[in-house]
């Protein structure tokens, strides 16, 4: 019967794929805008890494590769033997995600070690595998109890699969490690690559066919993803077969969002992972993040911490006011059941999101440069403010907002008792009083009239010092450019400043004129030192010399090795509107150097 059904599969998905340019989204392979849409409005969603390995409490789980033996690996891949999670009951767990405040699922179907959460036609390596004890169970099919406990609860559902598989004799040649990729066997032995290819093909189309209507399927890994030292690298077959994979999806799911890995640029979003990138990515994108601490997505033991309820309500609000949404990832114990620590911190997330989450879905990311108190979200002409800073004096600053006040509030306040606000030269204040409502953060609610309309000079904090950051900088000439880093703003860089073209360039205010030293802080590898360069500040200028700051012959941007140089002093007489911009005049290798942030720092007589 299941050959049968199979067969229909595939001629429907022919029947299909020959009218594949009458459907939506099929010629630029992209999901439609109205889609993306509604994925971006949900804002908040599960992640669920999951299986046989959660036995384990290593937590990550290219240690099978990276650092087991051989015959370790083999006892790794034997972990569905004993798999027979007894507590699992994913009703729990769609109803806890949704009283978190979460919209969407995406759960692990296949990782790397090739295992599957689901009952497939392609391996044995499978939950419903009679040597699987859980396959003796009323109900063994892991996958389709979760998609169906989900919808029951109105969440959305997304499949997690890997690419790589380290199981698969087809599959396992051509991934040596976690990252590592044997190109060489793409031309040797193109047959292999094939049936690889028809292995990958095959699941998804199950996964796409089998379990309802998916909302989101979220890849993990390349095909490839370098040539095995590190260089980036895409072979031709390769970008065919993704597209031609990208393309079968599309025909079976008009509406179905893809992530970005290894998809040959098809992908909806970007995918940061463990981090939240500076000033978001252009076009969608989604942070991923472990709610415990420590390396990996898995189960880690009974000893792992966690991350705080204000650190996890940061980070959604952090990652919500940059336009993105927030994937927080549990690794659930290996009975099936969430961590007790899980269980809390998402209640604590949903305790927020009761009185907040208007403040979340659905809004759209700031318009302002830099708030020293907190972020902000947009929703048509309602400003959320989130406090994390309270002032001490009660006011709240709000910088440079040009637009009429209609109102403002707590929106803590049930009776949306309304605050006073006042203009004050560029800022509105706001009398928000002196008790902070919730210590993790507070909302203030600010209509104004209109599209927000923000003056965002860069301008100096408290104690007159100002700070003129790389993804604040305008970048005039044909090589230079704005790299995204990791974490922080403090993570992001002018990097590829290879040319004397490319000049780099800031606008800022002083309202508090006086001497001050320019420092820069950057990072730059003993073979680029040597290279001159530029400061000018009006009719002011500086001349520097790259000096290095580590001998390494390249710099990686998780440990930049930053360093600080003191280039000089520069006065200004009077407050007002200036320009700082930085040139090469010869550069001694590849690269000027990598360039964090310009600081002018006022010196006191």
């Amino acid at each position: 019967m299941r050959n049968v059904l199979f067969t229909l599969i595939l001629f429907q998905f022919f029947s299909l794929l020959a009218n594949a340019n009458s459907l939506p989204g099929i010629e630029e392979l992209h999901a439609p805008k109205t889609r993306m849409t509604e994925w971006n409005d949900w804002k908040f969603g599960m992640f669920i890494h999951w299986g046989a390995w959660s036995q384990t409490d290593i937590g990550y789980i290219w240690h099978i590769t990276r650092e087991q033996t051989p015959e370790e690996r083999v006892k790794s891949f034997d972990l569905y033997k004993t798999f027979n999670p007894v507590k699992y009951d994913p009703r729990v767990w769609a109803k806890t995600a949704k009283d978190a405040g979460m919209r969407y699922v995406v759960f692990t179907t296949k990782h790397h070690d090739g295992f599957c959460n689901y009952d497939t036609d392609f391996t044995n390596l499978k939950v419903t595998n009679p040597e699987c004890p859980y396959s003796k169970s009323h109900n063994p099919d892991i996958l389709k109890q979760l998609t169906d406990a989900y919808r029951a609860e109105g969440l959305a559902v997304g499949l997690y699969f890997s690419h790589i598989d380290w199981h698969h004799p087809a599959a396992a040649p051509f991934s040596t490690s976690h990252w590592n990729f044997n190109a060489k066997l793409l031309d040797s032995q193109p047959k292999l690559w094939k049936e690889a290819m028809d292995f990958e093909r095959g699941q998804v189309r199950e996964l796409l066919s089998n379990y309802g209507e998916i909302d989101i399927f979220w890849f993990d890994i390349r095909w490839p993803s370098s040539r095995g030292n590190g260089e980036p690298y895409e072979h031709p077959r390769v970008k065919k077969d993704m597209t031609d994979l990208v393309k079968m999806m599309r025909v079976m799911n008009p509406d179905l969002i893809i992530n970005n890995r290894g998809v040959n640029l098809h992908g909806d979003f970007a995918t940061p992972e463990q981090r939240i990138p500076a000033m978001g990515f252009p076009g969608y994108w989604e942070s991923n993040i472990t709610i415990s601490n420590g390396r990996g997505f898995w189960y880690k033991g009974k000893d792992v911490t966690y991350k705080s309820k204000k650190e996890l309500v940061r980070m959604l609000i952090d990652i919500a006011s940059k336009g993105g949404n927030f994937l927080l990832n549990v690794g659930p114990n290996p009975d099936g059941t969430l961590t007790p620590m899980e269980i809390e911190r998402l209640r604590d997330m949903g305790d927020w999101m009761k009185v907040n989450g208007e403040s979340i879905y659905g809004t759209t990311q700031t318009v302002f440069r830099k708030l020293d108190w907190g972020r902000c979200t947009i929703k048509d002409q309602t400003l959320y403010l989130h406090v994390y800073n309270w002032p001490q004096d009660g006011k709240l600053r709000v910088p440079g907002l040009k637009n009429k006040i209609e109102t403002a509030y707590l929106l803590s306040d049930p009776a949306k008792k309304p605050l006073p606000t006042t203009k004050e030269a560029l800022d509105v204040i706001i009398e928000v009083g002196m008790k902070m409502p919730d210590a993790s953060a507070s909302v203030v609610v600010l209509k104004i009239t209109g599209s927000p309309e923000v003056d965002n000079q860069i301008r100096q904090n408290k104690n007159g010092l100002l700070e003129l950051r790389a993804w604040e900088a305008k970048i005039d000439g044909k090589n230079a450019n704005y790299v995204l880093g990791w974490g922080t703003r403090e993570g992001d860089y002018i990097d590829n400043w290879s040319s004397r073209q490319d000049k780099i360039m800031w606008d800022f205010l002083i309202e508090k004129p006086g001497q001050f030293r320019v420092d820069l802080n950057y990072a730059c590898t003993k073979p680029n030192a040597g290279s001159r360069f530029k400061v000018v500040v009006g009719n002011q200028s500086l001349a520097g010399i790259v000096k290095p700051t580590t001998k390494k012959k390249r710099i990686t941007m998780r440990k930049p090795e930053l360093s600080s140089y003191s280039l000089g002093d520069i006065e200004f007489e009077k407050a007002g509107v200036y320009k700082l911009s930085i040139t090469p005049e010869n550069i001694k290798s590849n690269n000027l150097m990598l360039l964090r942030s310009v600081i002018l720092q006022p010196l006191t007589e």
